[in-house]
């Protein structure tokens, strides 16, 4: 029997985790499987110490304020490790780097799935990176030299995004579902998907898309929401709110996104945006002075060229951004015209369909001999 201890810390996480724990399964039918993780996790088989409620944390400031749930935590996990035959961490850097650490000490084979951003990561980090872990599995072509020249074993496994089915409802049923004009294009607007950025990205967001509807009375706003966000935090708002994140993004005409994923879902559904990132005082101060790159978002970043326009924290004001977005929701403009000719440039880039399965043939390639 093979036990594995998986560990990720939020929604995207717990869904990659479980594509590649169902991997695992395939080529391992007896494995045992423990960590830290979501329904998602649960459902593929995984026995979870903790959800993803209790570990949904942003920003440094909100670490700090309960260091005492997570150093329990730990100790639990470190206790899992003394009969762990593999460990596989799944993004959430603050606290995976930590298990990796002491995974690495123990002398257990660590494989790290979406490793913590080398863009945006001091380089001791990124070298120390290299150390505790046995193969690092990225979902960005950019990142393997960067890792590979601090003497990391890396492997680009292609994107995610890419696996997942196409159930995308038509334009006329989202049109009917959520009572839009079908005559009028839609702005998308993506404030975030974890509560303490739709904190930070909500109001910014409404305010531009005052700002443009007041320019274009035709243009019809419409917010994502995702599923596992309390609906209070969208309370009193005069747009309406969806929990359709991909129909919006493949039937708006534009859209402003905050930097995330949702950038690369938005390229790979066609659609122009621009992005805007904001954070915490605090938390921008010590992440500014690790930014290692020009962009911020991953358009950007994969294409190594602007793209998408960016507005981060003190730029990120309403004014300028709706200046950006309200050429974007006329598709005979050059700026519509150049996104929707480069979006897919960039979309090429991502590699292949089957990163779990990749992955987990990497996690099967650590497997010691027991003793």
């Amino acid at each position: 029997v093979v036990d594995v201890l998986v560990v990720a810390g939020d929604p995207s996480g717990d869904r990659h985790a479980a594509d590649v724990v169902k991997a695992l399964k395939c080529k391992l039918p007896s494995a045992r499987f423990v960590g830290l993780g979501g329904p998602q996790m649960q459902a593929a088989g995984v026995r979870t110490l903790a959800g993803l409620e209790e570990l949904a944390v942003m920003g440094f400031g909100e670490v700090v304020k309960r260091l005492e749930f997570f150093r329990e935590l730990e100790r639990r996990i470190h206790e899992l490790l003394l009969d762990a035959d593999l460990v596989v961490l799944v993004d959430f850097p603050g606290f995976n780097m930590r298990i990796a650490r002491t995974a690495s000490a123990f002398g257990r084979p660590v494989l790290y799935y979406i490793p913590p951003k080398v863009w945006a990561s001091r380089a001791s980090r990124i070298e120390k990176l290299a150390k505790i872990t046995d193969h690092i599995a990225v979902i960005f072509p950019f990142e393997v030299d960067a890792l590979a020249d601090v003497g990391a074993d890396v492997t680009f496994v292609g994107n995610p995004l890419l696996d997942r089915p196409d159930t995308v409802s038509s334009r006329s049923d989202f049109h009917t579902r959520f009572d839009l004009d079908p005559d009028h294009p839609i702005l998308a607007i993506l404030p975030g998907s974890r509560e303490q950025e739709i904190k930070q990205h909500l109001q910014l967001f409404v305010n531009v898309a005052e700002m443009v509807t007041a320019s274009c009375p035709h243009v019809q706003p419409v917010i994502s929401k995702a599923e596992w966000l309390n609906d209070t935090l969208f309370e009193g708002l005069c747009i309406p709110v969806v929990e359709d994140t991909r129909g919006l993004l493949r039937h708006a005409r534009a859209g402003l996104v905050k930097s995330g994923t949702a950038t690369l879902e938005a390229a790979l559904e066609g659609m122009p945006f621009v992005v805007a990132y904001k954070t915490s005082s605090f938390s921008w101060a010590i992440v500014k002075r690790m930014l290692r790159v020009k962009y911020i978002s991953l358009v950007n970043l994969i294409a190594r060229d602007s793209i998408v326009p960016e507005f981060i924290q003190g730029n990120a004001r309403p004014q300028k951004i709706a200046r950006h977005l309200i050429p974007l929701l006329d598709n005979t403009s050059s700026e519509y015209r150049r996104q929707i000719s480069e979006l897919p440039r960039v979309t090429s880039l991502l590699g292949s369909a089957g990163s779990a399965a990749r992955v987990a043939n990497l996690a099967i390639s650590l497997l010691r001999p027991k003793k």
